[in-house]
Formats: structure tokens, C-alpha cells, sequence
């Protein structure tokens, strides 16, 4: 008797179980991580640096797209969510910074640096190839002067012998 008592006891446990972990897995289940609303929300956080992690791998990611979905079956929208994260953490908090105040001058200087080093660069090359040829123009000009001076001492020498 006790034997059998055991036995259901242990049956009981175990069906038990399973519907405890069905009943969470339905819990957990109920927002689907591949819908483009929830992909668009967690492509837009830095999740503390793990965003370029592996789902499966890294818990600070699965704990991040579990708030996520958490927040979007109690109704939440995207900008409701993001606002929550950047309320909490700072501007940090979204993988790109929103274009307002002072991070557009943070997108648009590097751009106009390059720019200006580009047009820096065209003058210093136009100037180079200036002064080069007026080098070259320079030493064709002394070339010749040595030639002429050369032309009259053979000139001379020639007079001399003849």
C-alpha cells in the first residue's frame, strides 16, 4: 500500500509539473519575437552594449526582449517603451542617438571635416603643380644660359686656333 501511495503521489508530482511548466511556457509564449513591431522596438536599444550578442546565448538580451514583449502585452507602444528605457538609462540606452539639439552636430561634423580636408587637400596639390612649373620653367631657362655660355667659350676657343 505504501508502495502504490508513492507511486501516485510521485505520478501527481510529476503531471503536476507539467502543467505548471505548459501554463508558463503559454505565459511566455504570447508575443512573438519575430513580429516587426517588436523587431523594429529591440533593433532600436543598446541592451547595456549586449545588442550584437546571440539570443540564445546572452542574458542580459533575453532579459531585454522578455521586458520588451512584457511591455508590449500590457499595452505599450514604441514610443512609450523606448521613452521608458531612456527615462531609466539616459540617451545611452537606444543604439543611435535621436536627431535633435546637439546629436545632429555630432552626425554632421565628421562629414564636414572630411569636406574641408578634401578642398585643403585640391589647393595644396594646385599649388604644388604651380610651383613645379614655374621650377621647371626656372631650370629650362638656366639650362639655356648654360648652353649659350658654353656656345660662345667653344666659339671663342675655335677663334683662337684658327
Amino acid at each position: 500500500m505504501r508502495r502504490i501511495s508513492g507511486l501516485v503521489w510521485c505520478l501527481l508530482l510529476i503531471f503536476g509539473s507539467i502543467t505548471v511548466s505548459a501554463d508558463e511556457g503559454l505565459i511566455e509564449a504570447s508575443y512573438d519575437y519575430s513580429d516587426p513591431e517588436f523587431k523594429s522596438i529591440v533593433n532600436m536599444l543598446s541592451m547595456e552594449g549586449h545588442a550584437t550578442d546571440d539570443l540564445s546565448s546572452c542574458n542580459v538580451k533575453q532579459l531585454y526582449y522578455q521586458e520588451v514583449a512584457d511591455m508590449l502585452n500590457k499595452g505599450m507602444n514604441k514610443d512609450e517603451i523606448l521613452d521608458f528605457y531612456v527615462s531609466e538609462q539616459g540617451v545611452k540606452a537606444l543604439l543611435a542617438p535621436p536627431n535633435e539639439g546637439f546629436n545632429i552636430s555630432l552626425w554632421v561634423t565628421p562629414f564636414l571635416l572630411i569636406f574641408a580636408v578634401f578642398i585643403l587637400i585640391f589647393f595644396l596639390i594646385k599649388k604644388w603643380k604651380k610651383n613645379n612649373a614655374s621650377l621647371n620653367r626656372n631650370e629650362e631657362q638656366v639650362e639655356q644660359d648654360d648652353d649659350d655660355i658654353y656656345e660662345s667659350m667653344i666659339e671663342n676657343e675655335r677663334k683662337k686656333l684658327i
